[in-house]
């Protein structure tokens, strides 16, 4: 995605192009590049930067963004993180939580892997990835096998949302702290503890093929049930229709493993959970 540069860096801080004087006299480099950048602001179109001696290297707006992203959760050291539900399900574990944290590091190597921000809490990471214009599946896995807790902000999004005839920096400032819906979790060892133990509940069910599609029999919440045939009258359930976002379910490569059978202590065991683990604890 190509977008009129908005920022420059100056003496090492981001500035927007509205807070510099025209032409070369902004005195800015590029975020990404950090070759010497011109301001343009004209009458006709809007103001923004361009690389003033050499391509553009479109990565300004992104390494701008990260840089912002640092730069206020240094400022505010606090920030609302999102919903957690139980992983496929509409089953809400626990709603959005404040914290506050002690200190911020940028792209600190992790084990090979590089997170682009990470928060303490009480000497505990939490790892913040800033996603751009788009998700990246393999980090996203290697951070999970860090076995930390992480969330991807969609910083992208938000500047789309607040960037209308100028960026609106306070918009994405508060937002960036207080609001959820531009932030998801990559990984969350709350969820992890309870799934773990959820899975002690369930028993395993195989994967039946079945023409265009794959079922399993006898589904505890009888989902659907045969309506001909020598299974008529019996209970079972699709696994691509039904199982995959079933909060009782987690399919595997050749069985899902189900717990709807026992739905009480799921239950149970659910709000247990959630009474114990109230507090944020990555």
């Amino acid at each position: 995605m190509n977008v009129n540069l908005p920022f420059g860096l100056q003496d090492g801080k981001i500035i927007e192009i509205s807070a510099v004087e025209n032409g070369l006299a902004c005195n800015c480099i590029c975020p990404c590049c950090r070759k010497q950048l011109i301001a343009r602001k004209g009458k006709i179109k809007k103001h923004h930067f361009d690389h003033f001696d050499s391509k553009d290297c479109n990565g300004g707006v992104e390494t701008a963004l990260g840089i912002l992203a640092l730069e206020i959760l240094e400022k505010h050291k606090r920030i609302v993180l999102p919903s957690v539900y139980l992983t496929h399900s509409v089953e809400l574990l626990f709603g959005p939580q404040a914290i506050t944290f002690d200190k911020v590091i940028l792209e600190r190597i992790m084990s090979h892997t590089i997170p682009d921000i990470i928060i303490f809490t009480q000497n505990t990471p939490l790892l913040i990835e800033i996603r751009t214009t788009h998700s990246d599946w393999f980090k996203s896995n290697k951070v999970i096998q860090l076995g930390y807790s992480a969330i991807e902000f969609n910083t992208m999004g938000l500047f789309d949302f607040s960037h209308h005839k100028v960026f609106g920096y306070q918009d994405f400032e508060k937002r960036l702290i207080e609001e959820t819906s531009y932030k998801r979790w990559i990984n969350n060892n709350k969820e992890n503890k309870i799934k773990k133990e959820l899975k002690k509940l369930a028993v395993g069910k195989k994967i039946i093929e079945l023409n265009i599609m794959d079922v399993v029999d006898s589904c505890p919440i009888n989902k659907r049930v045969w309506k001909s045939g020598l299974r008529e009258g019996l209970s079972y359930a699709s696994v691509h229709g039904d199982c995959i976002g079933c909060q009782y379910g987690e399919v595997l490569n050749n069985e899902v493993l189900c717990s709807g059978h026992r739905k009480e202590e799921f239950y149970e065991l659910l709000t247990k959970f959630r009474d114990k683990k109230r507090k944020f604890d990555p």
